[in-house]
């Protein structure tokens, strides 16, 4: 009786240990698609300025603006036309400097936004070799120096993020494969046993992969429904946080934490009956 009662024990520590550990995989995953979002949010924001020459109808720059458009890096853009542009600044200088001027000093303009896979310099500077050979562009704008240290900064973070999600992995495969062996050493002897009857290794081994796979399967659901109630949480206090995270990016998360501890509970039992499967008796008394 006391030795069942230490076995559920042992086996509750298991899928405890098992399920905090997959719960900070999960937490490390959703912060590295929190990153990648909002990465891409921030290269969205890079702003290209093509500026027409005031003597270039509307009519000829809405059809240069079809074919700018048509370009592969283009996500989007917008027509800004110069008494918009002047009603713009306007507002902001909060004086009208046509009244000053005498004349409206701003001229039509599109704003274009990359790609987050084009915006870095090596692009635009393409993009933009490409626009000034158009009759009409007088000048193409955008901040060289603002890209390079964004991308700079986006490379930097995630290749450290890339490092720790890497480490920590290795952490919990090495904490969840101690668990496990930890948990089929006490039938060690029974392994022997059975070895000496004449089982064959594989039917051996089945019942200790499908209880080990099992407990990865419920650990990883209990580690999953954690993680839930933290962002439905979240969601109550901050949901502009919620917002950058990408549903299918969430789903990702969910469904590799529960397939990681399957897959290692499941190898990690496998591994261990063999070892005590290899050993002779007397050895069994000293590990």
């Amino acid at each position: 009786m006391k030795k069942k009662k230490v076995f559920r024990i042992q086996t509750l520590s298991v899928y405890i240990s098992t399920t905090l550990v997959l719960l900070l995989l999960g937490i490390m995953g959703i912060l590295f698609i929190g990153a990648q979002s909002i990465s891409r949010n921030v290269r969205e924001n890079i702003q290209v300025s093509v500026v027409f020459s005031s003597t270039l109808e509307e009519a000829d720059i809405l059809n240069i603006k079809k074919s700018i458009d048509a370009d592969k890096r283009i996500l989007k853009s917008k027509y800004i036309s110069k008494e918009q542009a002047l009603a713009e600044e306007t507002a902001a200088l909060g004086a009208n400097p046509m009244e000053l001027l005498g004349y409206n000093p701003y001229e039509a303009s599109i704003e274009l936004t990359m790609k987050p896979e084009f915006s870095n310099s090596t692009e635009l500077e393409k993009l933009k070799q490409k626009l000034v050979a158009t009759k009409g562009i007088k000048e193409i704008i955008y901040q060289k120096d603002l890209v390079d240290t964004i991308n700079s900064n986006i490379q930097r973070a995630g290749i450290m993020l890339l490092a720790l999600f890497a480490m920590l992995t290795l952490i919990s495969w090495s904490l969840i494969g101690n668990l496990v062996r930890l948990a089929i050493y006490s039938k060690r002897f029974l392994l022997h046993t059975m070895k000496l009857v004449g089982a064959s290794w594989g039917f051996i081994s089945r019942p200790f992969i499908i209880k080990n796979m099992w407990i990865g399967f419920v650990s990883g659901i209990l580690a999953n429904l954690l993680l839930a109630t933290a962002l439905y949480f979240v969601q109550q206090h901050e949901p502009s946080i919620i917002a950058m995270l990408p549903m299918e990016g969430l789903i990702m998360v969910a469904g590799g934490i529960t397939l990681f501890g399957m897959t290692i509970c499941m190898l990690c039992a496998f591994l261990s009956v063999q070892r005590f499967l290899r050993m002779r008796k007397n050895d069994l008394y000293f590990i």
